[in-house]
């Protein structure tokens, strides 16, 4: 890797490439002419409406459009028509007296449900937001509700922020849900990581330095984020503002922490990564779980890619986070699947003409993570070329070598990390090479300074460097306690798994991102490239690309190619035969000449 004396070249040079593609970019535009793509993605919400036994479902899930800055009770208008609605202004709002005719007597109130969690405010008075799903059901008040929970949310000091008990929900909200539900949309904060949403504030108080949100249920610490556990009966749902540090008494002599260090070898990491393969498959197969046993060269249980089709199957082809479709790309690879062709749907094409910015960071890099994999082939014309996906990572690079998730000027070592893995494979370009290093040297700083202190932002790192070439248990990632890896070594406990930061419990999450940290430096170790470099089979089908005009509709609605176009297939086929069978018989016949 090249190494730069002045940090102010470096920064120049930096400076002056971004003009240059600057000027480049309005050189194109006066000779290509302006033509702009809307990449912004209209606001959608779904709306059910709940009867009683008798009537039944009023209204099946219904996708209402448009519905920015407006209120639930502004989408139940659209759904319905406001003359299906009856309703009383009321000191606190409009009061739903009726739906579709069922008027709300006796007994029965209409409740108002956001995503699964029974609503803290009118309907009126709640500003739906992207992908909400609203529920209007006509309930009988004088029967108990089947599935309740109670939230508490612990501050500073111990101090209690937020407590709510008996709180009905329906379907299967999660644990994240229900905190926003509660709380407030504007009060929470959190990033998209790669595993999941990571919260980095609650009313205002952020997650910074040593101290985080942690997520409990019933006393116990969740072993999955909040927005992976679904509510059950009963359950108690606590979120705490606790530090990583342990409590200490204050002392005028200088307390030392080091890191154990733990030799490192080759045998070493071959016991690591098939203790930590036995652990993974003693539990759910999830995609990057899948990614690691593909590269280990372990199988890939045939249930998880039934499973994921299944589910492609269930959403058409569509789902909501785009970052979703980009990790479900990555796993049906990893188990021999084709994700341009699942179950009819084209992954990929979902990609590269999808909304990747709007998760961040993360969505554009696992994006290019996606395309780059198995080396997919990209139109032109696509809404995100690699080329464009590089340059917006670039882009957004900050001065001090790393990335932010959202774009902010404070950069943050997981989705700095999670860049450069993006990267890696562009780092033959000159440009791209040097932004690379000096992020490289913003981890190395990090690392030096202690700031990597927890096993999943180490097993991050080392995916990135790996990729890259760089040897995570060499000088830039070395101290006097011991390498990168070593330091990710002393997370396994015996049964193979990881804990976060300390302790001998292991879980699903940490482990699956330890786990693809120890098979990304067994790759580097062996010159066998990235972790995210997965080819399709030979036996994987891709779609064909069909013309509109061209095609014909079943009963069921489903487009098949025009018999024409087929016959114009087998004919190819047959030309191409013929024309090898005649080689073949020349060979043959001079031969014996």
């Amino acid at each position: 890797m090249p190494k730069y004396d002045e940090w102010g070249e470096l920064q120049m040079l930096k400076r002056n490439l971004r003009a240059l593609s600057s000027l480049l970019l309005v050189f194109a535009l006066f000779v290509g002419g302006f033509q702009t793509q809307a990449l912004a993605a209209e606001q959608e919400e779904t709306i059910t409406i709940i009867g009683n036994a008798e009537v039944g479902t009023l209204l099946d899930l219904t996708v209402v459009k448009d519905a920015e800055n407006q209120t639930a009770f502004d989408v139940l208008v659209k759904a319905v028509g406001e003359d299906s609605i009856e309703y009383t202004d009321g000191q606190y709002g409009k009061m739903i007296n009726g739906i579709k005719g069922l008027t709300a007597e006796g007994n029965f109130y209409w409740a108002f449900y956001i995503n699964g969690v029974s609503a803290q405010v009118g309907a009126d008075s709640y500003v739906v937001q992207d992908d909400d799903q609203l529920t209007f059901q006509y309930i009988d008040w004088t029967v108990p509700v089947e599935n309740t929970t109670s939230i508490t949310v612990v501050g500073k000091d111990g101090k209690t922020v937020k407590e709510a008990t008996a709180i009905a929900f329906i379907n299967n909200p999660t644990a994240f849900q229900l905190l926003q539900v509660v709380l407030g949309h504007d009060k929470i904060k959190y990033s998209e990581e790669q595993y999941g949403k990571m919260i980095s504030a609650i009313d205002d108080l952020a997650a910074e330095g040593t101290y985080y949100w942690a997520f409990y249920v019933n006393g116990e610490m969740a072993s999955v984020g909040a927005d992976s556990y679904e509510l059950k009966a009963s359950d108690e749902i606590t979120f705490k503002y606790e530090s990583l540090e342990a409590p200490t008494e204050e002392t005028n002599d200088e307390i030392i922490v080091e890191t154990p260090a733990i030799p490192f070898d080759q045998k070493t990491l071959g016991t690591a990564v098939d203790t930590a393969s036995q652990y993974v498959l003693a539990n759910q197969i999830g995609e990057w779980e899948a990614i690691a046993l593909n590269k280990a060269g372990k199988s890939v249980p045939p249930s998880y890619l039934t499973t994921v089709q299944k589910l492609v199957k269930e959403k058409e082809g569509k789902f909501s986070r785009i970052t979703d479709t980009e990790r479900y790309v990555l796993g049906i690879l990893a188990a021999g699947g084709n994700p341009t062709n699942v179950e009819g749907y084209n992954l990929v094409e979902a990609i590269y003409n999808g909304d990747v910015t709007k998760q961040g960071l993360n969505g554009v890099a696992y994006g290019l993570l996606a395309l780059d994999s198995a080396d997919f082939e990209i139109p032109e014309n696509a809404t995100w070329t690699r080329e464009k996906l590089v340059s917006h990572l670039l882009e957004k690079q900050n001065e001090d070598g790393g990335w932010s998730w959202d774009g902010s000027a404070t950069s943050d070592i997981d989705t700095t990390a999670m860049v450069l893995t993006a990267l890696a494979a562009h780092q033959n370009q000159a440009e791209v090479q040097i932004y690379i290093d000096l992020a490289v040297e913003y981890l190395s700083a990090q690392y030096q300074a202690g700031k990597i202190d927890n096993s999943s932002t180490a097993a991050q790192v080392i995916i990135a460097l790996s990729a890259l070439g760089i040897d995570a248990n060499g000088e830039l990632f070395a101290s006097d306690a011991g390498s990168l890896i070593g330091y990710l070594l002393t997370f396994q406990n015996a049964d193979g798994g990881f804990d976060w930061q300390g302790g001998d419990v292991s879980d699903v999450f940490t482990t699956a991102q330890g786990f693809q940290a120890l098979v990304a430096y067994q790759l580097f170790v062996k010159g066998e490239g990235s972790l995210y470099t997965l080819p399709l089979v030979s036996d994987s089908t891709p779609v064909v690309e069909k013309e509109e005009t061209k095609t014909t509709t079943t009963e069921e609605g489903k487009l098949l190619p025009n018999t024409s176009t087929n016959m114009y297939n087998y004919l190819t086929v047959g030309i191409i035969l013929l024309m090898i069978g005649a080689v073949f018989f020349v060979s043959e016949r001079r031969k014996k000449a």
